[in-house]
């Protein structure tokens, strides 16, 4: 977790709690900071933050809910499980915004057009949320992030006078598709999370919901009113990140097609030296193939049962990701028929049925479910070329 400057009067506000100090000028200003996608995987979606500017109090501070400290013991472990406990953190301006310099990421400021004693209510809101014994919460993608606090608090210090556009109501998107710009160019990760993810992220999202997203939650406090008056004023680009290409030359889709065409044109060769009476032997290659699907279904069967990220709940990737998987890896040729024949059939229900189910999959998920459709026919073969 970084650790920022705070101004010593801004300190002595959170810490000892006086009126008079928390009290803020009638120069203060508060605004809406949005910044731009970074490289790695958990800054991919953006972020937002809350500036408190009041020159003449000395302050400059920003209000950042997305902050979680790497020093946790079992960190990925909580993470993986969704008991990670998420903060809200206080820095100076500056250390902000030279933090997302150094990592080249764009930042944006909405100055809200608000009365001062909707300033004096928020900051008093905020001050009360970095307490420790408030200051922590368990985040959550979707519904309670650091997007999500900000739309919720500004709501709560402005009242029901602060009205949201409804832009978003015909877009009927879900959280996958909503998420899916941000991927892009990062097909790997896209691939990965559509493993992970279920059905919960393939429900339709609310215009609220849609404020989960930094960029989202920008657009809609740019068009909402208060009492008929804007809100906020137009966005200032205070760093404007410079383009770097961050795509990886071989998509999933192009990978895994080839390794389709590989597995089909073995396995003709495999059937047709057994008709042939040759032999051709490729059990190592199915070992390892069916280990790695055994190994994901555990995964995900895991992750379903114990974690508390719900998206991750439900989903429907089981059904080719299958645990019997595991018993086909031991048991390999001695496999039971029918549990191969189930096996295919769960698979031609994803090739066949993907477009009824309520769960997307990634088109690159049709390539490997062909490849193990494939191999699971050959050993089937097998049994009946020894049989007869």
């Amino acid at each position: 977790m970084r650790h920022y400057r705070i101004a010593i009067l801004f300190t002595f506000a959170v810490f000892f709690g006086t009126a008079e100090a928390q009290q803020l000028s009638d120069s203060a200003q508060v605004s809406l900071l949005t910044c731009g996608a970074g490289n790695q995987l958990y800054s991919t979606f953006g972020h937002s933050a809350i500036r408190i500017c009041d020159p003449q109090k000395n302050i400059d501070a920003v209000f950042n809910y997305g902050t979680f400290d790497f020093s946790t013991p079992n960190f990925y472990l909580k993470f993986a499980r969704g008991t990670l406990r998420y903060m809200l953190s206080v820095s100076g301006f500056n250390d902000f915004l030279q933090s997302y310099r150094y990592e080249n990421r764009s930042v944006y400021e909405q100055k809200l057009n608000i009365t001062h004693a909707e300033k004096e209510k928020l900051f008093e809101l905020l001050v009360e949320n970095y307490q420790p014994q408030n200051r922590s919460y368990r985040y959550d993608f979707f519904k309670d992030n650091c997007s999500t606090r900000i739309r919720d608090i500004l709501q709560k210090a402005v009242g029901e006078k602060l009205s949201f556009s409804s832009q978003n109501t015909n877009d009927n998107k879900t959280f996958r598709q909503l998420i899916y710009p941000y991927l892009e160019k990062m097909q790997w990760s896209k691939f990965g999370i559509d493993i992970l993810l279920g059905m919960p992220t393939d429900v339709r999202a609310t215009d609220a919901d849609y404020m989960f997203l930094p960029d989202e939650l920008s657009k809609n406090v740019d068009t909402a009113t208060v009492n008929g008056v804007k809100f906020a004023l137009p966005a200032e680009v205070l760093y404007s990140a410079h383009e770097v290409s961050t795509s990886s030359p071989f998509s999933p889709n192009q990978v895994f097609f080839i390794f389709m065409m590989a597995v089909i044109l073995l396995s003709f060769a495999e059937f047709y030296c057994l008709c042939k009476n040759k032999k051709i032997n490729l059990q190592i290659f199915d070992r390892i193939f069916f280990a790695g699907i055994a190994l994901i279904s555990l995964v995900i069967l895991l992750m379903w049962i114990f974690s508390l990220h719900y998206p991750v709940r439900n989903n429907l990737n089981i059904i080719w990701l299958n645990p019997l998987y595991l018993y086909i890896f031991i048991k390999l040729e001695k496999s039971n028929f029918y549990i191969l024949l189930f096996c295919i059939a769960c698979n031609m229900l994803v090739l066949c049925g993907h477009h009824f189910l309520p769960q997307h999959f990634n088109t690159a998920f049709f390539a490997i479910i062909t490849a193990s459709t494939m191999r699971l026919m050959m050993m089937i073969a097998k049994k009946r070329i020894r049989i007869s």
